[in-house]
């Protein structure tokens, strides 16, 4: 767990250091609903509640072992004509990584079609039930390396 709060300043600064373009909840609300896959060596799961009063509210769950690692709670949020994602970790048992007014957040950087960068975050759509979110994490010896989250939507009964 220690190990994934540098990828989030990794992936904040790259944020800082892109412009922003235009975007708007509608554009990402195909992210809507419950995906299940793997990342980090563990099974992941992300679910995304439709967008209202905007905001789109998601939350993420890393599992592995049969026991959860850590959880997000995540806002895609409309700002300054562009998106933002913002995010706070939180251990198995609920106590938070970071602190009780602390946010972390990262400003949309790059858009192409079906791809959405939030600075060391991006979120690509590979089909029409198929995610990847790759989240760049420094390593311990100053690298980075970039890991997938890879997605599937998980379909209604």
């Amino acid at each position: 767990m220690k190990r994934i709060l540098p990828l989030l300043l990794t992936a904040a600064a790259c944020a800082l250091a892109e412009p922003r373009p235009e975007a708007t909840l509608k554009d990402v609300a195909w992210l809507e609903g419950h995906w299940r896959g793997t990342g980090l060596g563990g099974q992941a799961e992300d679910l995304w509640s439709s967008p209202a009063g905007g905001a789109m509210p998601g939350i993420f769950r890393l599992v592995k072992d049969g026991a959860v690692v850590f959880y997000e709670l995540m806002t895609l949020v409309e700002a300054e004509g562009s998106l933002e994602l913002r995010l706070k970790h939180f251990h198995a048992d609920l106590k938070g990584w970071e602190e009780k007014d602390k946010v972390l957040s990262f400003p949309l950087t790059k858009r192409e079609p079906g791809k959405f960068q939030f600075g060391g975050i991006l979120f690509e759509r590979s089909g029409e039930h198929e995610l990847t979110v790759t989240v760049s994490i420094r390593q311990r010896d100053g690298t980075v390396k970039d890991e997938p989250f890879r997605f599937q939507r998980v379909r209604a009964i």
